[in-house]
């Protein structure tokens, strides 16, 4: 009996880990744009503009510090 009992509950989480494999990028857009509209609605729409500057800033002197031609290329793109 345990082992149906086992069998059932592996299945649903291969079945959740599925699911959450399949619709990746639109689960991660959808928790990204609610912080954002969450930050929106408690502290101002320039405090999250700002915030989102700040932290793009932040992404762009980590990936420099990485320095990865990715990033490389990227910046040669936009100059």
């Amino acid at each position: 009996m345990s082992e149906n009992n086992n069998s059932n509950e592996q299945d649903y989480l291969q079945q959740i880990i599925n699911f959450f494999k399949e619709y990746k990028w639109r689960i991660i857009g959808f928790l990204a744009f609610l912080i954002i509209a969450l930050l929106f609605l408690n502290i101002g729409f320039w405090s999250t503009i700002l915030i989102i500057v700040l932290c793009l800033i932040g992404v762009g002197i980590g990936y420099t510090k990485d320095r990865t031609q990715d990033f490389l290329n990227f910046l040669n793109r936009w100059s």
